[in-house]
């Protein structure tokens, strides 16, 4: 006769049919990791089977389940619209209101300076599909299904993140008649020796190999929450997001930029270069790397090698993505940016990695003036809520003139962040471009998030320990909390 505890053998009695353990846990009153012990002792003995299956889940962050008790904000925002033919949609000049425009964007309302106007039907349809979307994190928020479609638009907006865990399914294998349920224990207290309980008693042996359930993270990271922030702030003013491959032709990440094939960026301390055994990415258009080996050649006095623009690298700015959106896009009116890794060989250091993360943009139209690329920096800077930038001239291969930024961390001083400039003719003719002129810029996001959050070493915007992460939330949060409230300088 198998002795077992009160617990295990309410544990074999819920599980006479295959059940998850965290429905056993629910009918029990308890939790799954609770039970999970005098599972492994049944299993140990016989007594039950166990199987592990890993499931994906979704659960809202902090923001979703706020935005599932409140309300979106786009909702209310619709809600109050003043409508007649024309509804006017009005929008505070704050990060919330920029997300906003963001979200409303998506439903083809597009902003004028802080508000939307836009005719009453399309409005009236823009509402409700939000109502619909509000419908749905509610659902969510109680435990329901949603369509996939949901999920993944709210996990971009960081309302829902998706994780894995394990499910553990029990089903008895035991015969309950032939179990006698006492009570077990691993110590004996005093108690128990003055009562004389102890003959009643079952001491249970120690198991040490039992799997301990893992520890959560105590928040989320704060570093994807920055990012996602950063691309929502550029979507709202008005830019379209473009992406790229990591593992890049020379020729995007160099050749098409007009930096010459022996420039000193392009030698093995400055550049990873790949050997790629797989399919490689698909090349260039031929009649495009005719045009621009011609620029060189004419530009920079040499012999432009095909072979060697067809090398592969890690790229090491995601300028390699704009230009190839230039390229694809052409003449025209138009605004993109790319958020991505990046990879250099530098010496890490407080201030410097192997890989960051860039934010790359270009603007593109006719009668574009260094003046507007300045203020087009200004705009981007201040709704990201840098408080001090200034910039320096500066030398690029592919822009003229050209600037460095540089804001001031409260502890580290003024810090390099990014660089930018006008595209050179060298760089936009081949690209079919001509009439109009292409602002560029690349930042490196890793130091805007030190400098916006007081962080004085890079490598710690990839920590794994659970003090920092939840310090650095702690600031991350208070800053979105106050971000817009207070102004900017800029010094030229």
């Amino acid at each position: 006769m198998a002795l077992v505890s009160p617990l295990e053998y309410a544990i074999l009695r819920s599980a006479g049919r295959r059940r998850s353990l965290r429905e056993i846990a629910a009918e029990l009153g308890t939790k799954p990791e609770d039970l999970m012990r005098y599972v492994e002792s049944l299993r140990a003995r016989g007594l039950i089977r166990v199987e592990r299956r890993e499931v994906e889940v979704y659960e809202l962050t902090e923001e979703g389940a706020k935005y599932a008790r409140e309300g979106l904000p786009e909702l209310a925002a619709l809600r109050a619209a003043k409508c007649g033919d024309i509804c006017v949609v009005e929008v505070p000049d704050t990060p919330e209101g920029r997300i906003v425009l963001a979200n409303l964007a998506r439903y083809g309302l597009r902003p004028r300076g802080g508000r939307i106007e836009a005719p009453r039907d399309e409005v009236e349809k823009a509402l409700r599909a939000v109502e619909e979307r509000q419908r749905l994190l509610e659902a969510l928020a109680a435990g329901g299904e949603i369509p996939r479609d949901a999920l993944q638009e709210f996990q971009r907006r960081r309302l829902v993140r998706r994780s894995s865990r394990v499910e553990i399914y029990v089903e008895s294998a035991a015969d309950l008649a032939s179990l006698r349920v006492a009570e077990m224990k691993t110590a004996l207290t005093s108690e128990d020796l003055r009562s004389g309980a102890w003959r009643e008693i079952v001491l249970k042996p120690i198991d040490a190999t039992i799997e301990v359930p893992p520890a959560p993270a105590p928040v989320p990271h704060f570093f994807q929450d920055f990012l996602e922030y950063v691309r929502e702030v550029m979507v709202g003013l008005g830019f379209e997001e473009v992406r790229g491959p990591i593992l890049e032709y020379e020729f995007w990440n160099f050749d098409a930029l007009f930096q010459a094939q022996d420039h000193p960026a392009r030698e093995v301390h400055d550049t990873f270069f790949a050997e790629w055994e797989g399919r490689p990415p698909e090349p260039p258009p031929p009649e495009l790397m005719e045009r621009v080996g011609r620029e060189h050649e004419a530009g920079w006095g040499y012999r432009w090698s095909r072979e060697k623009a067809l090398g592969l690298v890690l790229r090491s700015q995601t300028t390699a993505t704009t230009i190839r959106a230039l390229a694809e896009r052409g003449e025209g009116t138009y605004k993109v940016f790319a958020i991505g890794r990046v990879f250099r060989p530098e010496h890490i250091d407080a201030k410097h990695n192997v890989e960051f993360h860039q934010l790359d943009g270009i603007v593109v139209g006719p009668g574009l003036a260094f003046k507007h690329l300045l203020g087009q920096l200004e705009q981007i800077a201040k709704a990201l809520g840098m408080a001090e930038v200034k910039f320096k001239p500066a030398y690029f291969p592919f822009t003229s003139p050209s600037v460095e930024v540089y804001a001031r961390h409260e502890k580290l001083g003024w810090i390099e962040f990014g660089g930018a400039g006008i595209f050179r003719p060298e760089v936009t003719r081949p690209l079919g471009v001509e009439k109009s002129r292409v602002l560029a810029w690349g930042w490196g996001l890793d130091r805007v998030a030190m400098i916006l959050l007081g962080i004085e070493d890079i490598r710690d915007l990839f920590t794994a320990d659970p003090e920092k992460l939840a310090e650095y939330y702690r600031r991350w949060s208070a800053f979105k909390r106050t971000v817009g409230s207070r102004g900017a300088r800029y010094t030229l």
